[in-house]
């Protein structure tokens, strides 16, 4: 199948994997473009390789918010996907992600907590996940299981109307709100987990504490264009 409407954006901070995982998701999906967008010299060098549909560019400024938001002003494909740089994701699960997109949904997630590896995610971050997850549904009318899932795929002209400020890891939160404040349609897939290449970068209680107060953040906030 051709891929050639989809954009697969690539954000790293020391990954050494990140080469390893932009080649699976060229080979996975045909002529789709991909952008790796990086924050430190280190993760440009771990490539590892140029490819005609590839772009590495440098992240200005911090956080992982931030550098999603970059990267999706250079895409100009119809769909643009996010998939995280340390090969706990597998890239054939894009293909999931992208096919409800084009089927209608605006936005799709990857569901890790449907057949979850323990060493990849122990049990305390599971429960975690699920309580943000809850309070984000609670709150705001959303019908998640796994809200903070770095594999996802979006509309490129929804992901414009989200108009995102959050600089961080609560990009996920902000995108799922903000989706369903516009009244886009929201959907997930059930896809792998697997144990990060490279050093742990597992959340840890304080920053799950602020994952959690990130669900409360935009409750007054409206919908782009009122």
């Amino acid at each position: 199948m051709d891929y050639s409407d989809t954009t697969v954006i690539i954000p790293v901070k020391d990954e050494p994997a990140v080469g390893m995982v932009a080649r699976q998701v060229l080979k996975e999906l045909k002529n789709c473009k991909v952008i790796v967008i990086y924050k430190d010299e280190a993760d440009r060098d771990n490539v590892g390789f140029s490819d005609r549909n590839m772009t590495v560019m440098r992240q200005k400024g911090s956080g992982k918010g931030v550098a999603c938001v970059q990267a999706a002003r250079k895409v100009k494909t119809d769909i643009l996907c996010f998939i995280d740089g340390d090969a706990t994701y597998e890239a054939r699960d894009l293909k999931k992600a992208v096919a409800l997109v084009r089927g209608g949904a605006d936005m799709a997630l990857g569901n890790r907590l449907n057949r979850l590896d323990r060493e990849a995610m122990p049990a305390f971050i599971e429960v975690g996940n699920r309580i943000i997850t809850q309070t984000a549904n609670l709150l705001y009318g959303l019908r998640l299981t796994d809200s903070q899932s770095g594999l996802r795929a979006i509309r490129k002209g929804a992901f414009d109307r989200l108009q995102l400020s959050e600089q961080f890891f609560g990009i996920e939160t902000e995108m799922n709100v903000m989706a369903i404040k516009n009244g886009f349609k929201v959907v997930e897939t059930p896809i792998g987990y697997h144990k990060r290449i490279g050093s742990s970068k597992q959340v840890k209680t304080l920053d799950g504490v602020k994952l959690l107060l990130t669900d409360f953040k935009f409750l007054f906030r409206k919908p782009s264009g009122e």
